[in-house]
């Protein structure tokens, strides 16, 4: 998610900023840094490292299925986790520069924007989360739907009935493909995601348009920020069909 996914306006600070013991700001490491801006990339590389390294390791003392089903485990572990995490309400709003309460172009009505932020904030931190996991698993149906119909054709021709570790990968994989299938098919996550995605981005456009073109001076200028809380108030209302208007549908 981009930086319109979310925001953490309330000191304008990035989300990598550290403060002293003196609450001067203090410049985090090179390390800190690298990490927060490409910590997907490589969780995604230590994941593989370990499916590799379960494969080789335990296929090499063990069995290559059981090999193989040691893999599969780290990638269910690697799919679900950030699924869970995210449907569970951890995500943060991200960070989207100055915003209501750091904006000098506000004037008397700084304090109503700020106040109008803080009660729309809960609703932003829940578009995000069900925006995000509803895009997670959306993406692991696709993504293990293809591991499933590249690899399935061959390893049905390797596969013996009396071996058990092959009966395990077998059942495993195939009954983890159709789990992940069956959830995004059910809670619409495509349709889901998009709905959310698209408040989201509706909210901090608004906002956006309104913070470049403030003008304290203007005689309309209260007429526009009041035509910005109506405009939000109908998002509001838009995200909330998308989370009730479409229930989950029989498989």
């Amino acid at each position: 998610m981009d930086a319109s996914s979310g925001g953490k306006p309330d000191d304008g600070e990035r989300p990598d900023t550290v403060r002293g013991s003196g609450g001067a700001p203090v410049k985090p490491s090179w390390l800190s840094v690298k990490w927060s801006k490409h910590h997907k990339q490589l969780g995604f590389l230590a994941m593989t490292a370990l499916a590799l390294a379960g494969l080789i390791i335990v296929g090499a003392r063990v069995g290559w299925w059981y090999g193989g089903l040691a893999a599969l485990a780290v990638g269910i572990v690697a799919t679900a986790l950030p699924i869970l995490w995210s449907f569970l309400g951890f995500l943060e709003l991200n960070d989207p520069g100055p915003w209501f309460t750091s904006a000098a172009n506000l004037g008397t009505q700084a304090p109503r924007l700020q106040a109008h932020y803080e009660r729309i904030e809960g609703t932003l931190r829940f578009w995000k989360n069900k925006a995000t996991a509803h895009y997670r698993l959306h993406l692991a149906r696709v993504m293990w739907s293809l591991i499933s119909s590249v690899s399935l054709p061959v390893l049905v021709q390797r596969f013996e009935k009396d071996e058990p570790g092959a009966v395990l990968f077998m059942t495993a994989l195939t009954a983890w493909t159709g789990l992940i299938s069956i959830l995004a098919y059910t809670l619409k996550s495509e349709e889901k995601y998009q709905g959310f995605r698209q408040q989201e981005s509706d909210f901090y456009d608004e906002g956006r348009r309104l913070l470049d073109f403030a003008d304290p001076r203007d005689p309309k200028f209260k007429e526009r920020v009041d035509g910005y809380i109506r405009t939000i108030d109908q998002v509001r209302k838009v995200g909330r069909r998308v989370e009730t208007g479409s229930p989950p549908s029989a498989v």
